[in-house]
């Protein structure tokens, strides 16, 4: 492990210390396992996120002909931009 300093409000640092005595842990081992518990929340959002995102990817690409060059995909996205920006302006 390595020692690291973070700064807490006097209500942050009160709680914690209650917290605790009331577990009869340190408050260094509070924090660890709350940082433990955001990081496996976070790391799964992002998994999430990236799943959706494939599958959302493997959708826009099952609706592409095999034919159509890079340039068509560009130019029709471009176009698709275009026309949602005018839509918004109207």
């Amino acid at each position: 492990m390595q020692r690291t300093n973070v700064y807490l409000s006097e209500e942050q640092l009160r709680l914690l210390k209650h917290l605790a005595a009331e577990d009869r842990q340190s408050v260094a081992t509070l924090v660890r396992e709350a940082v433990d518990s955001y990081l496996a929340e976070r790391l799964s959002h992002d998994q999430m996120w990236d799943q959706r995102l494939t599958q959302l990817l493997e959708r826009v690409r099952g609706r592409i002909p095999a034919s159509a060059s890079p340039d068509e995909i560009e130019a029709d996205i471009t176009a698709a931009r275009q026309d949602a920006r005018a839509a918004r302006r109207r």
